[in-house]
């Protein structure tokens, strides 16, 4: 059984230039705007066709034999 470690003996800041190295590569490939007016403005559309959703509390029913425990 290979119990080592996959960085092996690495120090901690070579370590993290790995880690760093793949936020970098999402950091990048994530547009900070959106590419067309068509997305930016999708979510103030879908708000405005669904108002009874977003306006209509959620109902919550209650029930008499639940049981709070203290942890």
């Amino acid at each position: 059984m290979n119990t080592r470690h996959p960085l092996g003996d690495a120090l901690i800041g070579q370590q993290l230039l790995t880690h760093y190295a793949r936020r970098d590569a999402v950091r990048h490939a994530t547009p900070l705007f959106p590419s067309s007016w068509a997305e930016l403005l999708a979510p103030f559309r879908n708000a405005r066709l669904q108002p009874l959703r977003a306006a209509a509390p959620a109902a919550r029913t209650q029930r008499d034999d639940t049981v709070c425990q203290a942890g």
